[in-house]
């Protein structure tokens, strides 16, 4: 009995060992000294502009500690599934830009002047945030138009990003008032890590006072969802989920549930120079070759400058299909719109690489085919088959080469 215990309590520290992130831990100090430090700048801030820059730094430092403990809980969930050796999508970049809230004042029932808010935007891809400046609006605003462009690199397809919109009332900015202020924050030691947790109540029971921790006055007002199946080459109207209303109505933005805002993918197979670049060979002729932005292209490796440059193009698509046939080192692409075209390559090592390059490819544009139409930065090719020389083409260059070979000897003097 005490070798099973023994046996289950090895198999509990090898997993809290392979959970344990050094860097998200680093971030997570990171974040919990900076709030620290935010609470002490509030206790002396004395213009309103101050005010408000901290509040919105409290709110950036708690999502990404919360985005941090996420993260954890996921690579922790994924130590229960099994090695995945297949192909996988090849990732994005994410861009949101052009944000627009309109405004709805009617709605709103308050003096005219504390109709004022700080508003703000923030982006979050798994541990990633990314905010908006900060706009001030008035009465006097139709809407609130963000311009900055929000850019997120090496995104995985299966992403979800989350846009909340966050406000405060100028006018609650600077009071002192009991509700005002938040708890401490109590997710450190319900989601924290055991060494956040500690060096929180040693800061605690050393300064009474900085212990009393600030939460940020601005308050979410409303949140949507983006997926690859958001993506569109335009600006369009898109639409928020609003937060439950605000005991305060001065706490409550009057914002539209419809919005604007324009949201891109590029997917690096699209994007990227190549995926693969090699020499193959179709019809006795060689070919230097290119894997990109959903086609084949090849242009044949001329040994002269005494004829033209035979060039192709095969499109890649979700249903082309590769064969290949070992014992002549050769591979098969089968388009069922564009017919089949036959390669060969010199050895065993580089007709893998070819069909996994190819493979890997057809997965990327099946998985990434949604956002094709709406990324403007896509390479775009036409089909261009591969047509065999026929024997009078090759007689042909053969006679315009001896041509201009006799040419050049008779200006030569031999």
């Amino acid at each position: 009995m005490e070798s099973m215990s023994t046996h289950h309590n090895s198999q509990k520290r090898v997993v809290s060992f392979f959970i344990w992130d050094p860097e998200l831990e680093r971030k997570i100090d990171c974040e919990v000294k900076m709030i620290d430090g935010i609470s002490k700048l509030l206790n002396v801030a004395t213009t309103l502009e101050q005010t408000i820059e901290c509040h919105k730094a409290l709110i950036l430092s708690q999502q990404r500690i919360l985005a941090f403990m996420t993260e954890l809980q996921r690579k922790q969930q994924n130590l229960l599934k099994h090695d995945n050796t297949n192909l996988e999508p090849t990732k994005a970049t994410i861009i949101l830009s052009d944000i627009r809230l309109p405004l709805v004042w009617t709605i709103m029932k308050a003096k005219l002047e504390q109709k004022k808010f700080a508003v703000f935007c923030l982006a979050r891809i798994g541990c990633r945030i990314l905010d908006t400046k900060m706009k001030s609006i008035d009465k006097k605003s139709t809407e609130i138009f963000f311009t900055d462009k929000l850019i997120f690199n090496n995104v995985p397809h299966d992403f979800q990003l989350y846009l909340e919109v966050y406000a405060l009332n100028k006018s609650l900015a600077l009071s002192s008032s009991v509700k005002d202020f938040a708890n401490r924050y109590s997710y450190f030691s319900t989601y924290g890590s055991y060494k956040s947790t500690r060096k929180i109540k040693e800061t605690n029971s050393t300064n009474h006072k900085s212990s009393i921790q600030q939460q940020s006055k601005f308050v979410l007002i409303a949140r949507t969802i983006f997926t690859k199946g958001s993506a569109h080459k335009m600006a369009k109207v898109r639409y928020l989920k609003m937060e439950r209303l605000q005991e305060n109505p001065l706490m409550q933005l009057p914002i539209h549930t419809s919005f604007i805002a324009h949201f891109t993918i590029q997917p690096l197979c699209y994007t990227s120079l190549a995926t693969l670049i090699g020499v193959l060979e179709s019809d006795n002729v060689q070919y230097s070759c290119i894997i990109t932005a959903g086609f084949l292209n090849g242009k044949e490796i001329m040994r002269d400058n005494f004829s033209d440059q035979h060039r192709f193009s095969i499109p890649i698509t979700s249903e082309t299909i590769i064969s290949s046939c070992d014992d002549q080192l050769s591979f098969i692409v089968d388009n069922h719109d564009f017919g089949q075209a036959e390669f060969f390559v010199q050895d065993l090592f580089t007709l893998n690489n070819w069909i996994r390059a190819l493979q890997q490819h057809i997965l990327d544009i099946r998985t990434w085919k949604l956002t094709f139409e709406h990324s403007s930065s896509i390479r775009r090719y036409s089909y261009q088959p591969l047509t065999s020389l026929s024997k009078s083409s090759i007689i042909d260059r053969n006679l315009i080469k001896e041509s201009i070979l006799r040419t050049k000897a008779r200006s030569l003097g031999m």
